[in-house]
């Protein structure tokens, strides 16, 4: 199948041109007339604000007509992929493709998430085979949207944990928790938690540093288990570290296999350090 897109601003580029070119020639006849005929002079002057409030007018109206649009055509994309029963896919898609993971080829963009344009045609022919027909720029709609609602998500409620007990958390306040903590220290974070994650609750990056991030909140020790994960996640994701974060400690299993696999442990007391450290709040 021929896959094809343009993603260019060639049409706006020469609107532009054109508006300067009229502008310019605007105001050298303001400049003529100036010097020659001032009331013609004034008369240019009048025409001229009465265009530039026309112009306001059909652009305030062209950006709310735009904003109907866009809303009824995201509304029409949703509707779709809901009675198509393909919601999870999609949010899964995203949680195992867009991490910044991918390598080479033309990059889709949005927030801190990157996915391959050849990773997004696979989704839309895995729509089209389950019957939902999307274009180019309808799966970059439908990708925004669901990254901007878990993005949302993690802010909104990440700023309403009011406790400072780590007895007090569960798993997925501990995840939103350690998104604050790493994008503190200057992290480009993505929260992966949930059904599917691979072992991945959060994938963090800096500069060439790459750290899938598992999340246990337990109040018992953590064991060899999590360690495995955490390197099988390291190598799904792509990272090159990879971490194990819990509000306990671990067992001497786990701390022996996790200097075998080079997986970093960080339990409560050093966990407490960062957080305090970092975002000046205290755990206990």
């Amino acid at each position: 199948m021929a896959r094809c897109y343009k993603r260019d601003s060639q049409e706006s580029d020469d609107l532009g041109s054109a508006l300067s070119g009229i502008v310019g020639i605007y105001f050298i006849l303001l400049l003529l007339h100036w010097f020659g005929n001032r009331a013609t002079f004034w008369r240019l002057v009048l025409y001229g604000l009465g265009v530039l409030v026309l112009f306001f007018i059909v652009m305030f109206c062209w950006k709310k007509l735009g904003e109907i649009w866009r809303q009824r055509k995201l509304d029409s994309i949703l509707k779709n992929i809901r009675e198509a029963g393909l919601e999870e896919h999609t949010k899964n898609f995203i949680s195992r493709f867009g991490l910044g993971q991918e390598r080479g080829g033309d990059i889709w963009v949005r927030r801190s998430y990157k996915i391959t344009w050849d990773r997004i045609f696979d989704l839309q022919d895995f729509l089209r085979q389950k019957g939902v027909v999307f274009s180019a720029s309808d799966m970059e709609i439908l990708l925004s949207y669901y990254i901007d609602e878990k993005e949302f998500s993690v802010t909104s409620e990440s700023i309403n944990v009011r406790t400072n007990y780590f007895s007090k958390l569960n798993g997925p306040d501990l995840e939103k928790l350690l998104y604050k903590l790493y994008d503190a220290m200057g992290y480009t974070v993505q929260l992966n938690g949930g059904t599917g994650d691979q072992g991945a609750d959060l994938i963090a990056t800096k500069d060439q540093e790459r750290i899938v991030i598992q999340a246990k909140c337990y109040a018992k020790s953590v064991g060899n288990k999590a360690v495995q994960e955490a390197v099988a996640a390291r190598d799904h994701f792509d990272c090159n570290r990879a971490a194990v974060v819990t509000t306990s400690s671990f067992t001497k299993e786990a701390i022996e296999l996790a200097r075998t696999n080079k997986v970093e442990l960080i339990p409560h007391d050093l966990l407490q350090k960062m957080l305090l450290e970092h975002i000046k709040e205290s755990w206990s």
